[in-house]
């Protein structure tokens, strides 16, 4: 299990039963459908929320599409490993496309610039980032999202984001129709967030994200099944539940919000993105718990 940063809220991002092959994974996602209904668990969802006590928004979808279930789901949260999904999907875009090389290499390093006013910065030691102790090493851009998505690091995110240019990661947000995320500079820039350029998401944006994703649906069928495959090994603790699921429970600091998102396939597949507050961790596990054996239930 990674240490998150002191000040990050905690998140699950986590992909189940999901086969190696990509065509296979294909195969098997339910068909999507264009008749879209309220899940029948909302009446139950909202009397768990009021029980608790906590601010919650979700925003929940069957894989096939059907049925769907959003309260307060745009409001915006921060959080650092959902805002690096977008420079995933952009250099699996930028491989598909030629314009880069999965095996180009670039040496580790821990300086990089404000978008406010190209001023230098470092990722602090104190996040304990898995690459802070290679400088010089040389690493693969695939190898950079591998420790980006499975280790959260903000420094082969920031790598990553000078290669394939900030722009176009923006541009790619765009392209994928999510309303509500935004990734406004590189990870750490604390002065960018400081002038208000903060990278933020909403669940709905994120579950949209998630959806296309787990429906093969970006860039293309291989490369949705390699990056379903990427977040799945991210470890990260979680509590969202579903059929074949592996979940652990939340382990975010007392008092700090949850965010949790997954991808659950299964007899019931769906993806469900949650941002509790006002709960402590324990508290805020159990809540979601509930909340998606709840949807599960009524697919």
């Amino acid at each position: 299990m990674v240490r998150m940063k002191p000040t990050a809220p905690a998140l699950a991002l986590l992909a189940f039963s999901l086969p190696m092959v990509p065509h296979a994974n294909a195969q098997q996602q339910p068909s999507p459908t264009t008749a879209t209904h309220e899940s029948s668990a909302r009446s139950d969802v909202e009397a768990l929320i009021r029980q608790s006590g906590g601010d919650v928004s979700l925003a929940f979808r069957s894989l096939d599409g059907g049925a769907k279930l959003l309260i307060q789901a745009d409001r915006p949260f921060q959080d650092s490993l959902v805002m690096k999904i977008p420079v995933m999907i952009e250099l699996f875009a930028q491989a598909e496309a030629q314009q880069v090389k999965m095996t180009d290499a670039v040496p580790v390093r821990n300086l990089f610039r404000s978008v406010v006013d190209l001023s230098a910065y470092t990722i602090d030691r104190a996040a304990e980032d898995s690459l802070a102790s290679h400088p010089g090493r040389l690493m693969s851009l695939y190898e950079l999202c591998e420790a980006m998505i499975t280790t959260n690091s903000d420094i082969a995110a920031n790598l990553l984001i000078e290669r394939l240019s900030l722009e176009a990661v923006q541009t790619r947000i765009h392209t994928l129709d999510v309303d509500g995320m935004v990734l406004a500079s590189g990870f750490g820039d604390e002065k960018a967030a400081a002038t208000g350029l903060k990278n933020t998401t909403t669940p709905h944006a994120l579950m949209n994200v998630l959806l296309l994703l787990a429906q093969n649906n970006v860039v293309s069928a291989d490369a949705s099944a390699q990056m379903v495959g990427l977040l799945a090994h991210s470890r990260l603790p979680g509590s969202i539940v579903g059929d074949a699921t592996h979940s652990v429970p939340s382990a975010g600091p007392s008092g700090e919000d949850q965010h949790d998102a997954a991808i659950i396939l299964g007899a019931r597949s769906f993806v469900l993105v949650t941002d509790v507050r006002g709960l402590a961790a324990p508290a805020s596990a159990a809540l979601v718990a509930r909340i998606s054996r709840a949807l599960a239930a009524a697919i």
